[in-house]
């Protein structure tokens, strides 16, 4: 590494909500949220055709609110289970039929995120605010960041208020952007963000031929939802209807040039899809990192069940190495609920060997000092 890393910031669902993202609790209902939406149009459509799945899977045909919704892991599970393996789920769904509707889902998510985020700048806030100090002061030269998010936030912030727009997401990701429905490579100057995303981001692009892997520029991530839901899936959702399907968009790979750019996510799942090469290569920068960082620090991640594999990667790590990590923990909600984060971090990673740094109300003034204590803030 080019740079001298003290310091790697994890950063989960919580520390999006910040900027007005939606944690996994809250997925579903905002999946679901028509508002602004002409319940006549095409994204309406998608979002009814989503229910219409879950309806039927879970539902036995009866109507589900978002509340009656199982786990968005139980949801993307099975339809990866059959999916990948070319089955059927039940009568009705074949695998081409489950591998449209996981599109439906991670198309509307990538929208849903986006219309969050502008929803949350414009109501700005507390944390919106205390996210915009962390992004001012933030030393990319001490700290790389680790995000387990598909969302951009640390990306845009880092740009906005640090003029910061090269990226190293650790995966030989190659800068493009899109030019009149294309992909064209991109030349960026400047300082540099090193950001990991092991579940996937949603300004990335996967070519299934080349198998490279292409980020766009992170505040333009509706290209990348006309490139991946494409017409024939459109058809499916509309159903016939006299609605006119959204605009869609076909790319070539600029690096071979095939018609087979997609994206690749690690969804909300208990089987990750994490094989896939910018994911490996993802993940061996983690490891890199982690055994390089004296300080860890958690910003908003609870450590959920489904992220064993990175649970099982942090305490190889941790006890593998001489010298064991710092931890800190910056958690927020409500008194039980940060306790109860607080006591996980407890059990999984004791307390006997190297220091230990709890924050129960998310990024205050006593958790910015500390930040910059250990310069992952500039003083």
């Amino acid at each position: 590494m080019s740079f001298d890393l003290t310091n790697l910031l994890i950063v989960g669902a919580g520390f999006s909500a910040n900027a007005g993202l939606p944690v996994a609790s809250g997925f579903t209902q905002d999946l679901l949220n028509v508002r602004g939406l002409r319940l006549d149009g095409p994204s309406a459509r998608q979002v009814a055709f989503i229910r219409k799945f879950v309806d039927k899977v879970f539902g036995e045909g009866a109507s589900r609110s978002a509340d009656d919704w199982p786990e968005l892991e139980d949801i993307f599970t099975l339809i990866d289970l059959s999916a990948n393996t070319g089955h059927h789920l039940g009568t009705r769904y074949s695998a081409a039929d489950l591998r449209v509707v996981r599109r439906a889902i991670i198309v509307r998510m990538i929208r849903m995120l986006s219309q969050a985020y502008s929803r949350g700048q414009k109501r700005g806030g507390v944390g919106w605010t205390a996210l915009e100090r962390l992004f001012t002061e933030f030393d990319i030269t001490s700290t790389a960041v680790l995000s387990m998010n598909w969302d951009t936030v640390f990306e845009r912030g880092v740009a906005r208020k640090q003029t910061i727009r090269r990226l190293d997401y650790g995966c030989h990701a190659a800068a493009v952007e899109f030019l009149r429905g294309e992909v064209s490579f991109r030349s960026l100057k400047g300082n540099v963000l090193h950001i990991l995303k092991p579940h996937g981001s949603v300004n990335w692009l996967y070519c299934d031929a080349c198998r490279e892997i292409f980020w766009v520029p992170p505040s333009d991530t509706e290209h990348v939802a006309q490139a991946l839901f494409r017409k024939e899936d459109w058809g499916v959702v509309l159903g016939g209807s006299k609605i006119k399907a959204p605009v869609t968009i076909s790319p070539s790979c600029p690096h071979c040039g095939a018609k087979s750019l997609g994206t690749r996510f690690a969804t909300f799942s208990y089987r990750k899809a994490l094989d896939f090469p910018m994911h490996s290569a993802s993940w061996r920068t983690a490891e890199e990192y982690l055994k390089t960082t004296g300080n860890w620090v958690f910003i908003g991640y609870s450590m959920p069940p489904a992220d064993f594999e990175f649970k099982h990667l942090l305490k190889r790590v941790q006890l593998t190495e001489k010298v064991r990590p710092d931890i800190t923990v910056i958690t927020g909600g409500d008194r039980t609920a940060a306790d109860a984060t607080i006591a996980r971090y407890t059990k999984f990673f004791g307390d006997v060997s190297g220091e230990r740094f709890f924050f129960r109300e998310g990024l205050d003034a006593a958790a910015m000092a500390h930040l910059r204590d250990i310069q992952v803030l500039s003083a």
